[in-house]
């Protein structure tokens, strides 16, 4: 090339670097591309993150020999990973290209390559113990301090503040007065049955964030929220790489997930003013919730009644639902390669002959009260005693909570008489704030599995009142009603070597040997 040409790269990693951001990079790369000399065409301004496309049309560009040099604000905005710096060190060196940066210069050499992988691990690591501390922080504050951890109340609701310390802190939850009737009408009409879509297309307020419309993901988002039942969560969701990167003006916005239920993190001192379900309507509405989900059309294009409860008997796998034309089976997923060693030995289950027994022994037990009473008081005294257990457990706990607080006092006293050292009073120190926070995180376990236990309870009441609802009906109900009910009893169906099938109702044996017939 007879002109100096060269490519401008730069890299932010999150919105709050703003001191280093792509105008600042790039403005700052030019005025070192007039100094050396170089023509940096705009078309040649490239950047974002090494896995992108246009770290693509960066090593496009020097594949070709378009360019001379890269030029870069600093060398940390490199590809962030340790082995991508030095691959994209090694690509520029394959094809003669300099790598030139604003602020400081690696050296050339085994010596430069040594220190671009040192500077790069030292920057990931650097990364993860700040997001780990950001992490740690906000679960104390939700934990040991009872606040939330985040300044956005649930739609419908705004925090009450109070001074303290010369600091607003948040003391509770109350409705705010512009939107709580909104909130109080999307929850009726979820408890009525209604869609999301259908909740979306009869909103007529504005949409909390803006925009022409309600999403369902919005109205989703509000009744996963227990919030609304009168209990607040903190923690109930974890940020994460988005799956797709986002356009050059939007780089660096992240996505967000839900965490499972029991890592959420209570806070029972923190009120809920006129909460507008109660937490057996919240319930109801969760469960609603994922039989939607599971029972979606776009979920599968064919109804299984079984699908998720009957097991192949050569693994402990469940057998997937297939269909062609109005035929349809089930069929272990190692039958059909799906893994390595995959076995012809493995059962197809003719579906609609399958499911009819499985439906015929289930009404049978529905029918007869006897079997379906002793069923009930088992799961019964099951349900107490994990309860006792739970509550035991728990008082336990307490005990030696509060033995670690008598620890710490005496610690103190000794402190205070001078008898240990404050080397020894901050070793000794550290070991119970340890202690403490074991006993601590033990005791939300143990409070999640009561919840779970209590559940349970509501879950034996509400199986008593859909047999009473269709116990009269067996015959006529629907797919989605035969579906509710081998779910409420925690119906399993195993395909025996003689091809029978083993039918449990919870840890009743509807049947030992159900045969189906041999063939498709």
């Amino acid at each position: 090339m007879d002109e100096k040409v060269a490519l401008i790269w730069w890299r932010v990693s999150t919105d709050d670097q703003l001191e280093i951001s792509p105008e600042t990079q790039i403005q700052e790369a030019k005025a070192l591309a007039e100094k050396e000399g170089y023509q940096v065409p705009d078309e040649y301004i490239v950047g974002t993150d090494w896995s992108c496309s246009t770290m693509a049309r960066a090593k496009e560009l020097i594949s070709r020999k378009a360019v001379s040099a890269v030029l870069t604000y600093d060398a940390d905005r490199g590809p962030s990973k340790p082995v991508h710096r030095l691959l994209f060190r090694a690509f520029c060196e394959d094809y003669d290209v300099v790598v030139r940066c604003c602020h400081g210069q690696v050296p050339d050499g085994e010596m430069g390559e040594f220190m671009e992988f040192a500077s790069a691990w030292a920057k990931e690591k650097q990364v993860r113990r700040a997001q780990q501390g950001a992490k740690d922080g906000l679960r104390d504050r939700a934990r040991l301090r009872g606040l939330p951890v985040t300044g956005i109340p649930p739609y419908g609701y705004q925090f009450r503040y109070s001074d303290h310390g010369g600091k607003r802190v948040p003391v509770a939850l109350e409705p705010d007065p512009a939107i709580y009737a909104v909130a109080c009408q999307i929850w009726r009409m979820a408890l009525e049955g209604k869609s999301m879509r259908f909740i979306c297309r009869t909103l007529e307020a504005p949409p909390p964030r803006g925009g022409a419309a309600w999403n369902p993901s919005t109205i989703a988002g509000m009744l996963k929220n227990p919030a609304y039942a009168g209990v607040y969560h903190a923690l109930r969701r974890e940020m994460k790489s988005p799956e797709r990167r986002k356009l050059a003006h939007t780089y660096g916005k992240t996505a967000s997930q839900f965490l499972p239920r029991e890592s959420w993190v209570p806070l029972p001192d923190f009120p809920v003013i006129s909460p507008i379900v109660s937490w057996d309507e919240w319930e109801s509405v969760q469960q609603q919730l994922v039989r939607n989900q599971q029972e979606s059309p776009r979920n599968g294009k064919r109804f299984y009644l079984l699908r998720g409860m009957m097991f192949c008997p050569n693994h402990p796998r469940k057998m997937s639902g297939h269909g062609r034309g109005q035929r349809y089976w089930y069929e272990c997923p190692v039958r059909r390669g799906h893994d390595i060693g995959a076995s012809s030995r493995c059962p197809v289950v003719p579906g609609a002959r399958a499911e009819t027994l499985v439906w015929e022994k289930v009404s049978v037990f529905l029918s007869d009260p006897t079997t379906f009473m002793a069923e009930l008081e088992r799961q019964r005294q099951s349900s107490s005693g994990q309860e006792i257990n739970t509550k035991d457990k728990i008082v336990n706990l307490k005990k030696k909570l509060a033995d670690v607080d008598r620890r710490e006092t005496d610690l103190v006293n000794l402190r205070l008489r001078e008898v240990v050292s404050d080397e020894a009073l901050d070793r000794n120190a550290a070991l119970l704030r340890a202690e403490r926070s074991h006993y601590q995180d033990e005791i939300e376990r143990e409070k999640t599995a009561a919840a779970t236990v209590e559940q349970a309870h509501a879950a034996i009441y509400s199986l008593v009142a859909l047999r009473d609802r269709i116990v009269d009906r067996l015959d006529s109900a629907s797919p989605e009603e035969r579906r509710r009910v081998l779910e409420a009893l925690d119906t399993t169906v195993t395909v025996k070597e003689d091809r029978g099938l083993g039918i449990s109702v919870g840890v009743y044996q509807c049947a030992d040997s159900v045969h189906q017939p041999h063939g498709q």
